[in-house]
């Protein structure tokens, strides 16, 4: 457990460096060489993972969320301050309460900006987030912004960690 831990921190670490740099180098849509270079296909597949991701929050759908990320202990997720160590810790300690819960439903859910960069089997994308939903009776919205850090499996790539 401390090992992964230490591992997903070191992630963390090397994802929020890679998109200090990618902000201050790319603008959207550039290609550089380099370890990060971002060839439009690789772009293309990682952001429709992440637009399919967000469709799914949408809808509230934790089963079609699933299929965009590692499900295993090897997710996390930080969520302003407070974290989830694995797909199943996530699933049940936070979206299932959240999705089930009688005071709040998501009305729309969506990205936008999304700037990728790919490093062989790892990639990482920064964005903009918006929220609507429904509290306690009254319609709200939220903007936002995030990082995802993406890994080529045999099924694609697919979501190991996510902060916003």
């Amino acid at each position: 457990m401390k090992t992964f831990k230490i591992t997903t921190i070191a992630i963390t670490s090397i994802a929020l460096l890679f998109a200090a740099s990618h902000s201050a180098l790319a603008h959207e849509d550039e290609h550089h060489e380099g370890p990060f270079s971002t060839p439009e296909p690789m772009v293309s597949e990682i952001k429709a993972v992440l637009t399919g991701y967000a469709n799914e929050v949408s809808k509230s759908n934790i089963e079609g969320m699933a299929v965009y990320v590692i499900q295993s202990d090897q997710f996390s997720i930080i969520e302003g301050s407070h974290a989830n160590w694995g797909w199943v810790d996530y699933r049940d300690n936070h979206l299932r309460p959240e999705f089930e819960s009688d005071k709040f439903k998501i009305t729309a859910y969506s990205y936008s900006d999304i700037r990728v960069s790919v490093a062989d089997d790892v990639a990482y994308a920064t964005y903009n987030s918006r929220i609507e939903y429904i509290y306690d009776g009254e319609a709200k919205s939220k903007d936002g912004m995030g990082t995802v850090i993406f890994v080529k499996t045999e099924h694609g790539w697919r979501i190991r960690h996510m902060q916003s």
